[in-house]
């Protein structure tokens, strides 16, 4: 027993066969019984090429009950009148899918053809016996019709694999079919009325169609400067406020809702769709959960958007080919609008994480500035001097560290900003710093001094202390020059070694970014950099040269 699916890959010989029982129909038989049956074999031809529906799709047995009823009483009462009423639905079928399958438009060309000579030439002549063709002319078009239809036997196939659910233009339909049928009323009735010869009314009509049809679509478009109809019929078409354009702008209104998360949003926009007049429910199937929303009752259509994602679908109805089209289209985009939301969550947690990171990297900083001051400490203690002296030293070197000490666990309880800023003017802390550091021979200082302002000590303090570890940790560099000078218009404290250059991709995102360097160059000099930014100051590296390395602290006095 041979299946029907494996039959309907031969679309273009089963189209060929049906073209055959209509010629049959109209130039053969002429017995009743024989002619009504016939016709149910006309009809099921046409159900296994039709492109409306899906042949595997399962149909409600109520509504194709009356069809056939109402096609079985017109076919005996009416077959002729049937005979053309199907070969306008056929004609129609055909013409709606000429601007939509390009490399078989030629044969659906052919198709269009054979079936209008069929109904004028056979059908119109023996419904209305007032008409009259030639005596041969007749039986000479039966022949020449009847022979490209058994060429189209033999035209191709197209592929499965790379053809799509053939989609039916409703409108080219309607205009085909409306416009054969013109053609054949008007040929009628100029025969009728006018006794005009039949042929004659014909190409009449034709010529009246076709200039009418070029009239109008040059009306529609007529590219010499100003707009036609279509112009106007897309104002009129393209309207907004419809349930699409409202379930769209759903979409992007809860996509802004902060406190909604990627399900909650995806179970509202779904809230929304359902409402719809043929939507009954969407099911999310994902790999880890399920999101449902409405009643799963309906015609049931699923679709595949991910590898670990399957959406059901329950219609209230067949929904036919655009609405099920229409529908996947919103549920694609929600699924777009799902992930974006997603996204806002990673990067979300990644801006927190990040700043978890800053602020432990900017302790560890101050920690570690700390540690050098107990060095530089202990290094007073070591060394051979006055012993009041280094007593004092210490002493002053203690009450910085347990300062620095205090603000940093003060950060770590509660790391809001300290609004407090501590100032020192630039005499009291340039000699701080030399008489803390004066143990190591590598480090010289000097001054120049006009206008003694107040300097910010915390930020002065920390980019200080990381300069001269960076400096230190360089085993080219055999001598460090710190100098503070401020005047009237500028204020610039300068830390410069004779050693190697920085490297040009470090010196590139020096302050921009936390970098990693052997010589201990990243995250301090950015995060002094951020620092000196929120007290108004610059940091940069002012000179890049083998035996002359030297970043600036400076701000501009007069802006």
């Amino acid at each position: 027993m041979i299946r029907i699916n494996s039959l309907l890959q031969f679309g273009q010989q089963i189209l060929a066969s049906t073209l055959l029982t209509y010629h049959v129909l109209i130039w053969v038989v002429d017995e009743p019984r024989l002619k009504l049956a016939l016709s149910f074999i006309l009809y099921g031809l046409f159900l296994l090429w039709q492109p409306l529906w899906s042949k595997e799709a399962k149909i409600d047995k109520r509504p194709v009950a009356f069809i056939a009823v109402f096609f079985v009483v017109i076919t005996f009462y009416f077959p002729n009148e049937s005979l053309v009423f199907f070969g306008l639905i056929l004609s129609g079928l055909i013409g709606s899918r000429l601007l939509g399958r390009s490399s078989f438009r030629s044969f659906d060309l052919l198709a269009l053809l054979i079936i209008i000579l069929e109904m004028v030439v056979g059908l119109v002549p023996d419904t209305f016996r007032q008409i009259e063709l030639p005596a041969l002319f007749s039986e000479y078009m039966q022949t020449i019709i009847l022979v490209p239809i058994l060429l189209f036997y033999f035209a191709p196939n197209p592929d499965e694999r790379k053809q799509q659910r053939s989609q039916v233009d409703l409108m080219h339909g309607l205009l085909a079919a409306t416009l054969i049928f013109i053609v054949l009323l008007g040929g009628i009735v100029i025969n009728l009325l006018y006794g005009v010869d039949y042929i004659d009314g014909l190409l009449l009509t034709v010529f009246v169609v076709s200039t009418l049809t070029i009239g109008i679509s040059w009306f529609w478009n007529p590219g010499v400067g100003y707009s036609g109809i279509g112009v106007l019929w897309n104002r009129y078409a393209m309207t907004i406020g419809g349930p699409f354009e409202t379930w769209i702008n759903t979409l992007t209104t809860l996509i802004e809702e902060p406190y909604l998360s990627p399900t909650e949003y995806l179970e509202a926009a779904c809230d929304h769709l359902v409402e719809n007049d043929w939507l009954n429910a969407i099911e999310w199937n994902f790999k880890s959960q399920k999101i449902q929303t409405g009643d799963r009752i309906g015609t049931r259509l699923e679709h595949l958007l991910a590898d670990d994602l399957t959406v059901v679908l329950y219609f209230k109805s067949n929904p036919g080919a655009a609405l099920e089209q229409h529908t996947i289209l919103l549920i694609r985009m929600a699924y777009q609008f799902y992930l974006a939301k997603l996204n806002q969550e990673k990067v979300r947690a990644q801006e927190h994480f990040a700043t978890i990171h800053h602020t432990g990297a900017r302790l560890t900083h101050d920690i570690k500035n700390i540690l050098q001051s107990i060095k530089a400490s202990l290094g007073i203690l070591d060394r051979d001097s006055d012993t009041t002296e280094s007593e004092a030293l210490l002493q002053a070197n203690l009450n910085q560290i347990g300062t620095r000490l205090e603000s940093t666990l003060h950060k770590l309880k509660a790391p809001a900003l300290n609004t407090q800023i501590v100032l020192v003017d630039c005499k009291n802390w340039i000699e701080r710093i030399s008489k803390q550091h004066r143990s190591n021979k590598m480090l010289q200082f000097h001054s120049d001094i006009e206008n003694n302002i107040n300097l910010p000590v915390d930020l002065f303090d920390s980019v200080i202390e990381n300069l001269l570890n960076n400096a230190l940790k360089k085993p080219s560099a055999s001598q460090i020059d710190v100098r503070l000078m401020s005047s009237e218009n500028i204020v610039v404290l300068s830390v410069c070694d004779n050693g190697d250059a920085i490297e040009a991709e470090i010196e590139e995102h020096l302050f921009t970014q936390p970098i990693s360097s052997g010589s201990g160059m990243g995250i301090g000099l950015y995060q002094s950099a951020i620092m000196a930014l929120a007290f108004n100051y610059e940091l940069e590296l002012s000179q890049n040269e083998s035996g002359r390395v030297c970043f600036n602290l400076y701000q501009q006095l007069t802006d």
